[in-house]
């Protein structure tokens, strides 16, 4: 017996002593490759700089072949130098000069998420979803979103010119937007619907969204009077992880898990819950959501609809759902790396990507609600709605319209011949028709067909270019919610719905 022990500690010993040459060995394979590879590198920076046809900038070449690298992995994860990083600070926290919009990468092209209502690329038209396809002349392909923003932001008072390429519209469509400071309030606009239902705007997950959003609640329950809530997170591209999970709690009880973050890491495994009481209680609610609803805004309609505590009505989102971490440099710029993604409490992953990519590896998969319905939710990397309900689509003879800018040159020229005008005016046909001819005007072509078509909604852009340009963003506001499809269907779901229980019965 002891010769066997002998003899198994020799092999233990053996095992262990291969095993740790074995990945010495790798290890030193894979560090003279990494080596190779970065004497390559560098041999190619060389002569490009002595022998190429023009001088380069090394610097440059250096941060296209960081950001290439990185774009390879996936959209958000990216190299960003000091002045890229500063403007990222901006967009969160402060006040720009920009055309107002979240921008992303989908099908390797620049693509709007979701613009900011009220900004100028709003006024001007720009729709979430809309390829980007030129900025200022020069092709868009292949360029980081970070590199994009900076094109796009600029001097209040200042134009940029972009191509869009649109769904369902033959060529492309060029805008010229001037550019504005842009404000980042995270509620713009709320409102009684009626007696009982109250309206909440939330556009953005600033650092200031759940003091906004419980004032806000606060204001129609406690001064108003309202009974049950609409809070509107279309065109909501998100912003800070913390406000998706602080908001939540405005409406969940207490130390339920809100979204759990997953990577490689250790440290990236995390499960954020919420830690106080909901804000008035129960109460029936009902979620709007979108193409243009992303990032944090995801996560909250996600954990509310998982916990059976509202209803979503409207389109599935965009399906943006993972953690980007910032490493600092040497060089003060940063390493923006993708690190985990983002799970909803019955686990569904928000991210579109993430998810098709386990879907592929386990179909078998059924998720529910975790409340007392239990009802199977589908999971798609996005949150699909429990009720379907979609706003008109914008013709083609609409979008030229906005793009060539007749919506507003017709509106400066009727408001200073009509400055008294009420806010019940409506369209005529006479304001119609100076409406077409200031489109010929500007050499924009159509047909008497394509007039009539669109009649109705070349009446309702004048109108809420009007309100917008007489009363400011709540005369828009108030244009807009009076002819929104959308919130007609939630207004007729809520006005039935005695409960939550009875509001989540509702369902497609």
């Amino acid at each position: 017996m002891k010769q066997k022990g002998i003899t198994l500690s020799m092999l233990a010993i053996a095992l262990l002593a291969a095993t740790w040459v074995g990945s010495r060995l790798w290890a030193e394979t894979t560090k003279n490759n990494v080596y190779t590879s970065l004497e390559v590198f560098q041999r190619v920076l060389q002569i490009t700089r002595d022998v190429y046809v023009r001088d380069v900038d090394l610097n440059d070449m250096i941060e296209d072949a960081m950001n290439g690298m990185l774009m390879k992995l996936d959209p958000y994860s990216m190299y960003m130098n000091p002045e890229e990083y500063e403007n990222l600070n901006i967009t969160m926290e402060g006040e720009f000069g920009g055309l107002g919009i979240t921008i992303g990468i989908t099908d390797d092209w620049l693509t709007v998420i979701s613009p900011l209502e009220g900004s100028p690329a709003f006024a001007a038209g720009i729709l979430a979803g809309d390829k980007i396809i030129e900025i200022e002349g020069e092709s868009t392909e292949g360029i980081a979103v970070d590199e994009a923003v900076t094109k796009l932001r600029g001097k209040p008072g200042t134009e940029v010119t972009v191509k869009i390429q649109r769904y369902g519209v033959k060529g492309p469509l060029e805008f010229t937007i001037t550019r504005d400071i842009i404000k980042l309030n995270a509620v713009n606009y709320v409102t009684k619907l009626t007696p009982e239902i109250g309206y909440i705007k939330f556009s953005k997950f600033s650092r200031t969204a759940h003091y906004e959003v419980s004032q806000a609640i606060d204001s129609l329950f406690d001064k108003v009077g309202v009974e049950k809530l609409i809070l509107d997170i279309r065109y909501n591209s998100g912003g800070y992880l913390n406000e998706g999970v602080d908001v939540s709690d405005l409406f969940l009880d207490r130390d339920l898990e809100v979204v759990q973050t997953r990577g490689r890491t250790k440290e990236s495994i995390r499960t954020y819950r919420s830690h106080t009481p909901p804000l008035h209680g129960d109460y029936p609610l009902v979620v709007l959501a979108d193409y243009g609803s992303a990032s944090a805004a995801e996560i909250l309609a996600g954990a509310l609809q998982d916990w059976e505590r509202a209803l979503i009505v409207g389109d599935t989102t965009f399906g943006k759902g993972s953690v980007q971490t910032i490493h600092p440099l040497s060089n003060g710029g940063r390493l923006k790396l993708t690190t985990a993604y983002w799970y909803t409490p019955s686990g569904r992953c928000i991210d579109k990507h993430r998810a098709s990519l386990e879907e592929e590896s386990d179909d078998t998969q059924v998720y529910r609600t975790l409340g007392s319905l239990k009802r199977k939710i589908p999971n798609g990397g996005a949150i699909i709605p429990d009720v379907y309900a979609e706003g008109e689509k914008m013709l083609e003879l609409v979008s030229l319209f906005l793009s060539n800018r007749v919506f507003f040159s017709f509106a400066v020229d009727y408001l200073s011949r009509n400055p008294d005008i009420d806010m019940d005016f409506e369209v005529t046909d006479d304001m119609i028709a100076g409406l077409l001819k200031e489109a010929r005007n500007r050499e924009v072509e159509f047909t008497d067909d394509e007039v009539e078509e669109a009649r109705d909604q070349l009446a309702f852009r004048l109108k809420l270019e009007i309100a917008n340009q007489k009363w400011g963003e709540d005369g828009s506001y108030q244009i807009m919610i009076d002819d929104d499809p959308v919130i007609e269907k939630a207004v007729e779901i809520l006005s039935k719905a005695k409960s939550t229980p009875e509001l989540l019965s509702y369902t497609d």
